[in-house]
């Protein structure tokens, strides 16, 4: 009863704090704005103030009690929500493993999410510039951050509108509030892991085109290609062509499921099975 009469109180409260944030920006925030500054300039403004900080932080309050709880086959933003589809796994000897065979297969690790090199990879966007190296947006399983992404870009100019990708997390020993997700994994690479061996479970996704909108918070995106299975394949086949898989398989690791992707227009259509690749040393 108790439970039920905080989760009440609590969405009654979100709600509130999402109008009260809906009119100070649309009623107070604005209009200030706009006897100030240029009309579009204002407008930019409010759309930064709602999809960047207030929608998030509405997000992340309303996670304070209705915590993510799903099993964990795909990756989700830092505000909870489902994200790309968990759909493949790599055995290696370690993370220099990884990336050795990764790099003869032709990818490119991706660089960390700073300011500069985010501010570096829209403008290679904007102007369909190469940047191979350009970061990813932050994808988390295991409650915690991925540990290493890689890409390969496509197109006339290989600038990341359009490029394969990957996030891989390490399946490291269990973390404090990691709902579950660790044990989830293990009962499916207790064989794997230890023995000089390391395991990497992976969400692959193929950007598409150079922009989608987030359906959470309004915020801009890459645009996906639904069909996530083939980008994991496209790994695959490229780790194939280079020599660096020993064996494949695959693992049910769980039901059949469709989540909605973060643009709108987009979702995943998934069959629970994950490909297991291990490397060749």
């Amino acid at each position: 009863m108790v439970k039920i009469l905080l989760h009440t109180v609590w969405r009654l409260l979100v709600l509130g704090l999402g109008l009260l944030l809906a009119y100070v920006s649309f009623f107070v925030a604005f209009p200030f704005l706009d006897r100030q500054l240029p009309f579009l300039v204002a407008f930019v403004l409010v759309y930064i103030l709602i999809a960047y900080f207030g929608i998030p932080w509405l997000f992340r309050f309303w996670r304070v009690v209705f915590k993510p709880n799903h099993i964990p086959l795909y990756a989700t933003t830092r505000d909870g929500l489902p994200s790309d589809p968990v759909n493949i796994a790599v055995v290696a000897k370690s993370r220099h493993h990884l990336i050795r065979s990764m790099k003869k297969a032709g990818w490119y690790t991706a660089d960390k999410a700073t300011i500069k090199n985010s501010l570096r990879e829209a403008w290679a966007v904007i102007n369909d510039q190469p940047y191979p190296t350009a970061p990813f947006g932050a994808l988390y399983l295991f409650n915690r951050h991925f540990d290493i992404g890689f890409q390969l870009p496509y197109g006339k100019n290989g600038s990341p509108r359009h490029r394969h990708h990957v996030r891989f997390w390490q399946l490291v020993e269990q973390q404090q509030e990691d709902h579950g997700h660790f044990s989830f994994w293990i009962r499916h690479f207790r064989r794997f892991v230890g023995k000089e061996r390391t395991v990497w479970i992976g969400a692959a996704t193929e950007d598409i085109h150079a922009m989608g909108i987030r359906w959470s918070n309004f915020q801009l995106t890459h645009g996906q290609h639904e069909s996530h299975y083939r980008e994991r394949d496209f790994i695959i086949q490229s780790l194939q062509d280079s020599g660096r898989i020993k064996r494949v398989e695959d693992i049910q690791a769980g039901k059949p499921f469709e989540i909605r992707g973060q643009s709108f227009g987009l979702s995943f259509v998934s069959d629970g099975k994950l490909r297991v690749i291990e490397l060749k040393p």
